[in-house]
């Protein structure tokens, strides 16, 4: 049988998204974690999640959740320049890193401020969660995907020897969704777009994370990630229905299967300079990840 893994995105994006994701937590809900360590409740958030762990069910694995969308950047804004306004917030797309990642002009230039906003991360992780913890790296809005991004990953990896566990590769199983025709009209069309762009990508990061990887390190253990075609609406109905399928897929492969949900809900009052994109904002606020939170805490043991 697979292992399936329970995992929330954005921990440390705001207090109350916190909040939401540390009761997950104490109900022993969750498997693994992401976290953002660039955002202003992040030190406080640490100390809670140290303070409390040892009360809990189990202990969740954590993630570095490298974040090149919202919040101040770690690194010297003089470092990352292209990446940030004059504040210092990043200001940045999705599509702007996609776009440079095709630009001979600029590939190099934004590959060396993403090392250098990389590894200021990556070492305020350490300091708040300790330096022998093995590491593990995924991306917020899987920016940990595109080619310039993964490389200056691997980079930083290999020039700080991090001892890596993990790196999550956004490689998410189609045929499930394929084969259930009356749920076809539930999912986002943008989503459709997502899951075959970030598959795509997907073959040549496998490829490059195996070629590459340093005789000190252990191997990235090969996984799906479900949550991309329902990102956002990760509900308990469509969830019944698609998990036999999904697990038989993975079961196939001989993969992890990672169940990814974003369960913190970000408050009004929360949505301050911080967040710059309108449209992420809105996913924040959303009644989706109410749902997704529900549906996390409706989890059965077996389902683990």
């Amino acid at each position: 049988m697979s292992k399936i893994d329970i995992h929330a995105d954005d921990y440390a994006l705001s207090p109350n998204t916190s909040e939401d994701i540390l009761q997950c937590l104490r109900a022993g809900k969750l498997n693994s974690i992401s976290v953002l360590t660039n955002m202003s409740c992040y030190d406080a958030y640490a100390e809670k999640y140290q303070k409390e762990k040892a009360e809990w069910p189990c202990q969740p694995l954590l993630a570095v959740h490298l974040n090149f969308m919202e919040g101040h950047c770690v690194a010297d804004p003089e470092e990352v320049k292209h990446l940030v306004d004059g504040q210092g917030y990043f200001n940045i797309t999705w599509w702007d890193l996609f776009h440079w990642n095709y630009s001979p002009k600029k590939f190099m230039t934004i590959k060396k401020e993403l090392k250098a906003e990389i590894k200021a991360q990556t070492e305020r992780f350490r300091e708040k969660f300790g330096e022998d913890l093995p590491l593990r790296f995924d991306g917020h809005q899987h920016t940990q995907m595109i080619p310039l991004c993964y490389w200056a990953l691997l980079e930083v990896i290999v020039e700080q020897h991090y001892r890596t566990a993990y790196i999550r590769i956004t490689k998410e199983p189609i045929m499930p969704y394929l084969r259930q025709v009356s749920l076809w009209k539930s999912y986002r069309p943008i989503n459709w777009i997502k899951n075959l762009l970030l598959n795509f990508y997907a073959l040549g990061m496998e490829r490059t994370i195996k070629k590459n990887r340093p005789s000190w390190q252990s191997e990235n253990s090969p996984m799906f990630l479900w949550g991309v075609l329902m990102s956002g609406h990760m509900d308990r109905d469509r969830i019944g229905i698609l998990l036999p399928y999904m697990k038989k897929k993975a079961e196939d492969k001989g993969r992890c299967l990672e169940i990814l949900f974003h369960p913190g809900s970000l408050l009004e009052e929360e949505a301050g300079e911080e967040f710059v994109s309108e449209g992420a904002k809105q996913f924040y606020l959303s009644d989706g990840r109410r749902i997704e939170k529900n549906a996390v805490m409706s989890m059965r043991t077996e389902e683990k």
